[in-house]
């Protein structure tokens, strides 16, 4: 079995990652609805599936602007391009 990273956690929501996937688990299913709606526009991960109350999303090409808890090594004109493309 793949280890199990938890990326975020909080009272109402937590999102892991195990290997290439990533699992987003919140308490109000109306935030996941609206996030799946919200991705439609622009290019986001795969929903692999859903099943109330974890989103499992697919992990996106390419490569990180950051790791949580860690300082970026990305450009400041790279973040600037990523926050452009969406």
């Amino acid at each position: 079995m793949k280890e199990v990273e938890v990326v975020n956690a909080h009272h109402e929501r937590a999102t892991l990652r195990v290997g290439e996937v990533f699992l987003k688990i919140d308490t109000d299913q109306s935030n996941t609805e609206v996030e799946v709606e919200a991705m439609a526009p622009v290019p986001t991960p795969e929903v692999l599936w859903r099943r109330p109350p974890v989103l499992a999303l697919a992990t996106v090409p390419g490569t990180a602007l950051g790791r949580l808890g860690e300082p970026s090594t990305a450009s400041a004109a790279t973040g600037t391009a990523a926050g452009a493309a969406t």
